[in-house]
């Protein structure tokens, strides 16, 4: 019972807050996407970042096993992708964003702070630095067919990781108004990422049930699998094989959806995986942290 209590400790808020987003966009409320897309993103993330590391001090050399494990899960599980679609004759521009990049920051940051707490929550923030900067450069061109490096400049969780990297390496505090202040502004990040997510998937259709039961599938499977393979040849250990497994297992991130509607790459195929992937999770996320657990508490 000891267990059970602790996974719903860790798992039942996300999808409370999920669910509250999924309510409000049935009761036909509206909801403004993109402003709230634009806080998360633009303030409440990077000072996230921020105030995360000021707080928690890691090793410049863990950062570096992260960052190195998630690169490396990036582009592993972009060469499998790549040969499955090939194989199915599937277009690359519409479905490899969604396997390479998983949802990393409004289910992957609250489930790695509720289940490993600060320090694991820091080295989760490497991991979703990485995958947010590819995302919104690497997946946008996949997308979009054309590479737009102004983008990477332009990403603040990019900006916020440089600043954080140098408070490490200067062994620099923030005065306690600007930790208090940044904090306070990452912590609406949670709440605001969760009710975002439960309202797109409000609005989504499911539009071909086998093809998105079958991709939402695969992204899920081969991104446990490829997460084990990176941690295991990397020999990472504890908190840092938990996390680097955890934040590749995460459902299809719901920003591909943005990718799909911008550049027309099959939205209503993109939405069923999103959709699916995600309800899916609901039993693959506990039965993964069931898992996971006991390696790092042990």
């Amino acid at each position: 019972m000891a267990i059970v209590a602790e996974l719903a400790a860790i798992v039942l808020p996300v999808f409370f807050c999920a669910g509250l987003g999924l309510l409000w966009t049935r009761s036909g409320r509206p909801f403004d996407s993109e402003l709230v897309s634009t806080l998360v993103y633009k303030i409440a993330v990077p000072c996230l970042i921020i105030a995360t590391f000021s707080k928690v001090r890691l090793d410049l050399s863990a950062i570096s096993e992260i960052a190195l494990a998630a690169i490396s899960v990036f582009l592993v599980t972009a060469a499998i992708a790549a040969v499955v679609l090939r194989i199915f004759r599937l277009s690359f521009p519409s479905y490899l964003p969604s396997m390479i990049f998983p949802l990393v920051g409004s289910m992957g940051l609250p489930v790695c702070l509720f289940a490993f707490g600060e320090k694991g929550l820091a080295l989760a923030l490497v991991y979703f630095t990485l995958g947010a900067v590819g995302t919104f450069t690497i997946g946008a061109a996949i997308a979009s067919g054309r590479a737009d490096l102004n983008k990477l400049v332009r990403e603040p969780a990019l900006w916020a990781a440089l600043i954080a990297l140098a408070m490490i390496y200067f062994d620099i505090s923030l005065p306690k108004w600007a930790h208090d202040s940044t904090m306070l502004l990452g912590g609406m990040a949670f709440p605001l990422q969760l009710i975002a997510l439960g309202c797109s998937l409000g609005r989504f259709q499911v539009s071909s049930l086998p093809r998105g039961i079958g991709l939402g599938l695969f992204r899920l499977a081969i991104g446990f699998a490829v997460g084990l393979g990176v941690a295991e040849f990397f020999a990472l250990e504890g908190l840092a094989r938990a996390i680097v497994i955890l934040q590749s297992s995460m459902p299809v991130a719901v920003s591909n959806y943005l990718f799909a509607v911008i550049y027309k790459r099959e939205p209503e195929e993109v939405a069923s995986m999103i959709l699916l992937s995600t309800a899916i999770s609901v039993v693959t996320l506990p039965l993964l942290l069931l898992y996971l657990l006991p390696t790092v508490s042990g």
